[in-house]
C-alpha cells in the first residue's frame, strides 16, 4: 500500500533494519554520537522527554551495518485517532488532508496514521552517520523503505513526515515515486546572534522598529515586573497555568494536568539545559517563557502568562524576544530558535525564516483526488512564491533551493544558504 510509493531499487541493503520502542535500549552514547549538531529536537534527552510525554506509542527505525554499529535512525508514532491536542500541528490530515481536499477530506479514512519524525519542535532532522560510504540519500532511501513497510505491517491507513528541515526534505525527495506529495508548510523562525552584543542586535533592526523595541523594553522595565533566571526544577508547578492562558488565547484547548506532566518530565531530562525566564508581580509568577540550551543554539520552548496581571506592560515581547536575545549574546549562542507562527511580529524583531516540510502520503482511496487538485490548484512554486509576496526580504526563490521542490529535487541549484 506504501511501500509503492518509495522507488523500488535497493538502497543500502546490505544494512540491517531494526526496531526499538526507546532509545534507553540502544548502548550508551550511540543515538547521541550521530544526532551531534542537529539541534535540540533530534538530540536524546528531547526525544526520551517526547517518548515519557506522548500517548502514543514511539518506534524507532534504526539501520545497522554488518558490525552492528548504528548507521542511521527516525522515530515514528502510530496514532490511532484518540483525542491528543498535543497533534494538532503534527499530523497529516489537519496539516495536509483538510488543506489539499477541503470539504472533501473525511478524517476517519486517514486513521490510524504514522506519524515520521518530529512529534514535538517542529523540526524533523535524519539521523545519519556521515561516515556511511553510501551517501545520506541511500540511507534515507533505506530508511523510506522502512517506514513504508512498517505503516503496510500495522495496518497504517496514512503517513505524515512531519516538518523536515530543507536539507532533510531534499534527501527523501529523491526516493519517491511522486515527490509533488512534498508539501511546503510553512517557515521556522529564529534569530541570528552574531557579535559582538545586544546592542548590536538592535542596530540591525529598522529604524522605527528599534524605537520600538527601545519603548517596549522601557515600558516593561517601568513597570515593577521581576524577572529571575530559575532551571525548571525549580519552578515547573508554577508553569502550567500560565501555559494554558497563552495557548487558549489563541484558540487551543490544552490540558493542565497533561501541560504539568510534559513539564515535570522535561524537568528530568533536561533540567541542566533549561533556562527559565520567570517573571514575578510581588512574589507571584506572572508570566514565563522556557528556554533550552543546546550546543550553540538557545530554543524557546513554552511561554505563558497571566493577562491580567502584566497588562500593557510588554511582557511578552520582552520574555520572547529581547531577554533571551540579551540572554543568547552573555552565553555565545549563535542563534535564537522561535519556532513557527506569528511569522511578522518575529520577522520585525529580527528573525530570518527557514521552510519547513511535510510528506504526505494519504489513504489510497483519495489518492487520486489528491494528487488531480495538487496538479490542478497546486502550481509549482506557489506557496514559496507566497511567501516570497509577504516576506520578500526573507524568501528568495532564485537565489534559495530550499523554498522550492525544483530546488529540493535539483542538487546542482542548491547553493550556500544560512541554516537555523
Amino acid at each position: 500500500m506504501f511501500r509503492e510509493l518509495v522507488d523500488t531499487p535497493p538502497a543500502a541493503s546490505e544494512l540491517r533494519a531494526e526496531q526499538r520502542s526507546s532509545l534507553r535500549e540502544l548502548a550508551p552514547g550511540e543515538w547521541a554520537a550521530m544526532a551531534r549538531n542537529l539541534g535540540l529536537f533530534a538530540s536524546e534527552p528531547f526525544l526520551l522527554a517526547v517518548e515519557r510525554s506522548a500517548t502514543t506509542p514511539t518506534t524507532y527505525i534504526l539501520l545497522r551495518d554488518a558490525e552492528g554499529r548504528l548507521r542511521a535512525g527516525v522515530p515514528c508514532y502510530l496514532w490511532e485517532g484518540a483525542p491528543d491536542p498535543g497533534l494538532d500541528h503534527y499530523e497529516p490530515f489537519r496539516m495536509g488532508g483538510r488543506w489539499i481536499l477541503s470539504k472533501r477530506a473525511r478524517e476517519q479514512l486517514w486513521r490510524p496514521t504514522l506519524l515520521v519524525g518530529s512529534r514535538s519542535g517542529y523540526r524533523t532532522s535524519f539521523v545519519l552517520d556521515p561516515s556511511w560510504v553510501g551517501g545520506a540519500e541511500q540511507l534515507v532511501t533505506r530508511l523510506a523503505q522502512e517506514v513504508a513497510a512498517l505503516a503496510d505491517r500495522t495496518g497504517a491507513q496514512s503517513v505524515g513526515w512531519m516538518w523536515l528541515t530543507p536539507e532533510s526534505a531534499a534527501q527523501l525527495a529523491g526516493c519517491l515515486r511522486f515527490p509533488e506529495d512534498l508539501l511546503l508548510a510553512g517557515p521556522n523562525c529564529s534569530i541570528p546572534l552574531p557579535p559582538p552584543s545586544f546592542e548590536g542586535y538592535l542596530g540591525r533592526l529598522s529604524c522605527s522598529r528599534r524605537k520600538s523595541a527601545r519603548r517596549e523594553m522601557q515600558r516593561f522595565a517601568s513597570s515593577g515586573l521581576v524577572v529571575e533566571h530559575r532551571r525548571l526544577s525549580e519552578c515547573a508547578d508554577e508553569l502550567a497555568p500560565l501555559a494554558v492562558n497563552l495557548q487558549r488565547r489563541y484558540g487551543h484547548q490544552p490540558d493542565q494536568s497533561t501541560l504539568s506532566a510534559e513539564l515535570q518530565v522535561q524537568a528530568e531530562l533536561l533540567d541542566d539545559q533549561s533556562i527559565v525566564l520567570l517573571c514575578r508581580d510581588q512574589g507571584r509568577a506572572v508570566g514565563f517563557s522556557l528556554l533550552y540550551r543546546w550546543e550553540e543554539v538557545l530554543y524557546g520552548r513554552m511561554a505563558g502568562f497571566d493577562y491580567q496581571a502584566v497588562g500593557r506592560s510588554d511582557a511578552y515581547f520582552n520574555l520572547a524576544f529581547y531577554d533571551p536575545v540579551r540572554l543568547g549574546y552573555e552565553l555565545e549562542m549563535r542563534r535564537y530558535h522561535l519556532g513557527m507562527a506569528a511569522w511578522k511580529a518575529k520577522v520585525m524583531r529580527g528573525a530570518t525564516l527557514e521552510p519547513a516540510w511535510i510528506l504526505v502520503w494519504p489513504p489510497p482511496r483519495v489518492r487520486g483526488p489528491w494528487r488531480r487538485v495538487i496538479s490542478q490548484r497546486m502550481a509549482p512554486g506557489a506557496m514559496a512564491a507566497w511567501w516570497a509576496r509577504e516576506f520578500p526580504a526573507q524568501v528568495d526563490l532564485t537565489g534559495d533551493w530550499r523554498w522550492t521542490l525544483g530546488g529540493l529535487l535539483s542538487p546542482t541549484d542548491r547553493r550556500g544558504t544560512p541554516v537555523s
